[in-house]
């Protein structure tokens, strides 16, 4: 479990400079000129990089654990933000929200007990894939007009698809293994579904909110399936303590998100 989480950490900190290179980028652009210019281009490469380590890190550590310390890539984007873009600056309640996170990745790191993998049912990869597509077409439908809430709920379900298809999938937790696994169209369906209702999102409404909602939904759903179904443990003990570190780690990642420089990052 530990080099699980040292990779997830990893991840986590290869999303968070990608998003800043990103951000710097974007800046240098106009319009679709963005797309080529050389910044933007590093920066979706570190992305590939960083999800090629979490495909590892999901089959070594439990998913709660994973999930979440990806999801504070967001305290890399914010405290980082000031540093290489003008003009933005960090408010002490946004140091604050960077404390309030690791606090509630220690105590995840304290719940998570022993693995004990289970090998899901011969139908749970076949249900995987039912559910990738169905919402890949729900996305497709609801993308023109659905409010921002529902696209970025409809987005994290998509990168939630893409943490459990991984998990499930056992590949002996090495990338090329998870590549060649048939949950390699489960992993990408959910992650499309997962970044173009991400985009999408952002576009149509509060910066905050879709953060919040994505991260929310990518961590909460696979972590119920992690627990439930995959084989996850929590130390005897620590049940309570694992539903408020998630907690407490979430509510500092939804406050950098609402934060100055977590707006100008997304």
């Amino acid at each position: 479990m530990v080099l699980g989480v040292l990779l997830a950490l990893l991840a986590c900190g290869l999303y968070g400079v990608a998003t800043l290179v990103q951000a710097v980028g974007s800046r240098r652009a106009k319009g679709m000129g963005a797309l080529v210019q050389p910044l933007v281009v590093a920066g979706l490469a570190l992305d590939a990089v960083a999800f090629l380590v979490s495909l590892v890190a999901y089959a070594r550590a439990p998913l709660f654990l994973v999930q979440t310390i990806i999801a504070a890539a967001v305290v890399i984007s914010v405290l980082g933000a000031p540093r290489v873009l003008p003009g933005v600056t960090l408010r002490r309640v946004d140091v604050a929200g960077a404390g309030v996170v690791l606090v509630g990745l220690t105590v995840l790191a304290c719940a998570a007990g022993p693995e004990d993998p289970r090998r899901p049912a011969g139908s749970f990869i076949t249900t995987l894939l039912v559910l990738a597509a169905v919402l890949a077409l729900t996305t497709a439908l609801c993308y023109p007009r659905a409010p921002s809430w529902v696209v970025a709920v409809l987005a994290g379900l998509g990168f939630s698809l893409v943490a459990v298809g991984t998990r499930a999938a056992e590949t002996g937790g090495t990338i090329l293994g998870a590549l060649t696994h048939p949950v390699a169209l489960v992993v990408l369906l959910g992650g499309a579904v997962g970044v173009v209702g991400n985009i999408r999102a952002l576009e149509r409404g509060s910066v905050a909110i879709a953060a919040a909602t994505v991260s929310v939904v990518e961590v909460v759903v696979p972590s119920v399936v992690g627990l439930t179904m995959l084989g996850d443990d929590v130390r005897l003990g620590w049940g309570a303590a694992l539903v408020l570190g998630v907690v407490v780690a979430l509510g500092g990642c939804v406050l950098l998100a609402a934060s100055p420089a977590g707006r100008v990052t997304a």
